[in-house]
């Protein structure tokens, strides 16, 4: 026996929530003023790496035109 269908599994919620926190108090913790400009356009792309999802090759056709987007 396991869990039911769609229930989330308690030790991954834990784990998620631990993660959270953890993220939450370093970059509580990161002193943004004092970087430089490059420091903090790496902060950025690193960060959003976990924010906005990647782009996967898509195809759309539409009519005779074939769309290709990478």
């Amino acid at each position: 026996m396991g869990r039911k269908a769609g229930v989330p599994n308690k030790i991954t919620v834990e784990v998620k929530e631990k993660f959270s926190e953890v993220i939450m108090n370093a970059m509580s913790s990161i002193d943004i003023d004092s970087m430089t400009q490059n420091e903090r356009l790496k902060l950025i792309q690193i960060g959003l790496t976990y924010v906005v999802p990647k782009l996967k090759h898509t195809v759309i056709h539409k009519g005779r035109r074939l769309l290709r987007f990478r």
